[in-house]
């Protein structure tokens, strides 16, 4: 994903997002490094391929340590990655699956104006059992309205 680079701004953040989506083919996935105010890295974002008819594609999320958690980084970099998929990649729906006990991801995803479509359940198995997961998604009239 070419040289890792320092932004200082939101501004710089956003230019230098769109200058790294270019690089790849327009319907092809990408995943990205989220790093905290020192520049360390501290999880990642990612969309998936997507389709151009449908116009829709699947985020996903990892923030790793527990203390990076419920400082904003998370919510900062899904915004600013739902305002590239939905202003300049003309994107209609994006969907996400979470942990239908990971209240502070929900909590978010609530704040961003993802809506619950439905639970998948015994969806992963980890950890020794199954677990549900919740299938959100929001749509970029939904997406627009909330940043007005």
């Amino acid at each position: 994903m070419g040289s890792r680079r320092r932004v200082s701004s939101r501004d710089e953040l956003d230019a230098w997002l769109d200058t790294e989506l270019d690089k790849t083919s327009s319907q092809e996935g990408k995943t990205l490094g989220i790093e905290d105010l020192e520049g360390d890295l501290i999880g990642t974002i990612w969309f998936g391929a997507y389709d151009a008819g449908d116009r829709q594609t699947t985020v996903g999320l990892y923030l790793g340590d527990a203390e990076t958690r419920g400082q904003g980084y998370g919510q900062d970099a899904l915004e600013t990655l739902l305002s590239y998929l939905f202003d300049d990649l003309g994107l209609h729906k994006v969907r996400l699956y979470v942990l239908n006990t990971n209240q502070r991801a929900i909590a978010c995803y609530d704040r961003l104006g993802f809506q619950t479509e439905g639970t998948l359940r015994d969806h992963r198995f980890f950890a020794g059992s199954f677990h549900d997961f919740l299938a959100m998604a929001i749509l970029a009239p939904e997406w627009r309205r909330s940043r007005s």
